[in-house]
């Protein structure tokens, strides 16, 4: 006697060729479609994540040498000239800080004026 079961006799016994069993079998493919869609979504999404992230990077160590020389400058100024740009000297070590130069900003409508009459012009580190 032959144990196998044909694929006929699995369907009858299942009763496979109900419209319940079909529906519920393409519920539960196009439910692996969403979960296999979401996944890869993830996955590209972390992918980009980690080359904003590499170029974050090479943007701050190309505009490293720049920032350094620009904060050596301001260190060889005096504290008058410092005060002339609108800077002390504690400022120093945060001048490339975001938070500070958005914080040091005047509104658009002041321009405050030196002795000699010139409209001062705000320091905005370049990135």
């Amino acid at each position: 006697m032959d144990a196998r079961i044909t694929r006929e006799e699995t369907a009858l016994l299942l009763n496979l060729a109900s419209p319940a069993k079909t529906e519920v079998e393409m519920l539960r493919l196009e439910a692996m479609r969403a979960r296999d869609a979401a996944v890869g979504n993830a996955i590209a999404g972390a992918v980009k994540a980690v080359w904003r992230g590499i170029g974050a990077t090479l943007s701050f160590i190309l505009a490293y040498p720049e920032r350094l020389r620009v904060l050596r400058h301001l260190t060889q100024l005096s504290d008058r000239e410092l005060a002339d740009i609108g800077l002390t000297r504690g400022d120093l070590p945060r001048v490339f800080d975001e938070d500070f130069a958005i914080a040091r900003r005047k509104p658009e409508g002041r321009k405050p004026e030196g002795r000699d009459g010139m409209v001062a012009q705000p320091v905005v580190a370049a990135r």
